[in-house]
Order: structure tokens, then sequence, then C-alpha cells
């Protein structure tokens, strides 16, 4: 898919050792050590060194039980993970007849803000690195980044052409979050992917999600049809549900902006070789910390963006130079009262071509509910 993973957010079951709140590192069988004797002879004589209750000495939300003896996914030279902790269930599963995919995400300090919550860039590399889980876990994957087999056969990728976002409330540092995502078709050729996020130890739905997405030619870049072979193996995961109902579903025109209308106007912006994905463009997380480089510094400081509306229009690539234009609005027909909206665009510098339309929805931290 168009974007990049999450950085370290997740424990992949390709691992071959146990990464475990605290920063205590257990090696597998195969790399077994004197490490592992140290462990246990520092566990002995201070127990804070094998606490796996707490994240950077913070208790975390649905604190693991660890326990000796049998039953438990995980056995490294005599410990062992229960498998109701909340961290069996970090590798990601599939539930409800294999529709649904499920994973958990520990929020970790370099992954919050200014306030200690995390940031929306956060929460759609987790969104992002979900999805990727999905295919990669479903046995349909290819060579791609997110293709499936057909595809990468057919030197076809995914591009997202539109996502929203509604944040209810931001987790802090520390806290665990799980996070389910299914797919289902979009129209003739195209489709759509909702994720909902939940705070793990309360189950409480903190965020809800919506995309579609469509077939490119990775070699041409043009659009493509989705070919019969492709659809075949995408339909037995598709199930009919959405996560943010019609009605609610920011399904509104975005109006372009322009040097007339826009209020406020950042320009040279430069992609650097670490915001390009593995689909050779800018990846989709990175045009939020664009717009917001053209949001006044006083809405950063005293309101939460509770709901983000991205429109793609064309791919950006490492050569480019962009500009981020805002501009306030208040044609959104769904306002609340204490709700201050601006519309976004993103674009070339060099010929004024658009990149993303945006529009975002910002409440006052003061009255955001906060987990």
């Amino acid at each position: 898919m168009a974007s990049m993973a999450t950085k370290g957010s997740s424990i992949s079951g390709r691992d071959f050792c146990c990464h475990v709140p605290g920063g205590i590192h257990i090696p597998s069988h195969r790399h077994r050590s004197k490490r592992v004797s140290i462990i246990r002879a520092n566990s002995r004589s201070n127990p804070q060194s094998l606490d796996l209750n707490k994240v950077n000495g913070k208790k975390v939300n649905g604190s693991p039980r660890v326990v000796e003896g049998g039953g438990a996914p995980f056995d490294f030279d005599g410990y062992k993970v229960d498998h109701h902790s909340p961290h069996s269930c970090l590798m990601g599963r599939f539930v409800e007849d294999r529709l649904v995919y499920r994973q958990s995400f520990i929020i970790r300090s370099y992954e919050i803000g200014p306030d200690k919550t995390a940031t929306m860039e956060t929460l759609m590399n987790l969104l992002q690195e979900t999805a990727l889980n999905h295919v990669s876990s479903s046995g349909i994957a290819g060579d791609g980044f997110g293709a499936t087999r057909e595809m990468s056969l057919r030197k076809l990728i995914w591009v997202v052409t539109r996502i929203h976002i509604q944040v209810q409330s931001y987790s802090s540092w520390g806290d665990i979050v799980e996070i389910d995502t299914w797919v289902d078709a979009a129209g003739k050729n195209g489709m759509r992917r909702d994720w909902i996020i939940r705070d793990f130890n309360t189950k409480q739905i903190i965020t809800r999600a919506t995309s579609t997405w469509v077939i490119m030619n990775r070699e041409t870049r043009r659009l493509s049809k989705i070919p019969d072979q492709v659809r075949e193996e995408l339909v037995p995961y598709y199930i009919n549900r959405v996560a943010i109902a019609a009605e609610d579903n920011d399904l509104d025109k975005i109006d372009k902006l322009s040097d007339d209308t826009a209020e406020r106007i950042r320009p040279d912006l430069a992609p650097r070789w670490s915001d390009m994905d593995a689909n050779q463009h800018v990846n989709n997380v990175k045009y939020i910390g664009w717009i917001l480089e053209s949001v006044a510094i006083n809405v950063l400081e005293e309101y939460h963006l509770m709901s983000l509306t991205l429109e793609y229009r064309r791919e950006c690539r490492q050569s480019n130079l962009v500009e981020s234009l805002t501009s306030s609005s208040s044609s959104h027909a769904n306002r609340k009262a204490d709700v201050v909206e601006f519309t976004h665009l993103i674009r070339l510098q060099c010929d004024k071509a658009e990149i993303v339309r945006a529009r975002t929805e910002w409440q006052p931290k003061l009255t955001a509910h906060l987990i």
C-alpha cells in the first residue's frame, strides 16, 4: 500500500526474541546466552528488574501476568507470558471468521506530542501498520507493499484516494490500543478499508476511520481497473460493515484553496529520503505534518485535532518542492458550536498542481476528552 508502516509499534511474529515493556530483552532459544542467567539472577535480587506491568516506569492499562509453567504462547528459559496478557495480542490475529484483523499497540514515547498524547500521525501509522499486517497474515500477500500475489504478478500497487478519521479521545504514553480493520468493495474498481481503535483496558472506541483505495500500475503510474484475478483474492475477505455511519461520514466537497483564498501559506517544504515509502513516493502520513506547518501555533497549542479528511490528487516524489495552504472555514454542515474548522491544500510549488486537499476540525483542549 502507498503508505509507510509505523516504526516499531508492534511485536512481529517473525521476531526471534521477545521485547517486553520496561526495556527487557529476552533472547530466544536460538540465541540463548549467559544474558538469560544474568536476568534471572537480577530478578531474584531485584524484583523490579522483571516488572512487566510497567512501560517506562508507568503502569500499563490491562497489565500482563507472567507465570512460571506451561500454557503460554512464549517460553523463554522458564519465563512464560500468559495467553491472557495484552502483550500476547500485539502480534495480531483474525477474529469473526477471519473477516476482521485485530492487533494491539503500546503508545511509545516517540509517538506522542508536546501534551504527552498520541499524535494524528501516530494514529495514521498504526492504522497503516494494521492494514499491512492484515494483508500479510491473510495468505494472499505478494512481494509488494500490501499488494496481493495477483497484483504483484501484474506490477500493480494500492494507492489511497480518500481517508477520513474521527478521534473521540487521544491515548497517552504507555497506553495500549486495540485496532480492528476490515475491507469491502468500493464501487466497481475500488476497495474500502475501515478501522476502529479501542482503549485496550476499557474497550471504549476512541477512533473511527474509513478509506478508499484504487489500483495503480507501479511502472506507468496510471490507475488500473481491478483484474478479475485480484478481485477473486479479495472477495472472500469482504465484510459489509462500516466504521463510520453514512450520516456521520465527511463526504462534503473540499474547496480548492488559492493564493487569494488562503490565509496562511508555508512554502519550501521538501520531501526527505526518509519520507519516501516502498512504492517510491511520499508516504501518506507525511502530508499531515505538512498540513500542520500552515496552521497557526495558537490552534496547535489550544485545540485538539478531532477530525481529519484527506483527498489525494496526485503523487509527490522526492524531487518535488511543495507548499502548504490553510484557511478557516465554516462551510461544513455538521459543525458544532465549539469546533474550529480549516480547509487545507498541499500543492507543488513549481506549477501549483494539487497533491492533497484536506479538511480538519479542532476542539478546545479544555473540552476535548482525554483518556
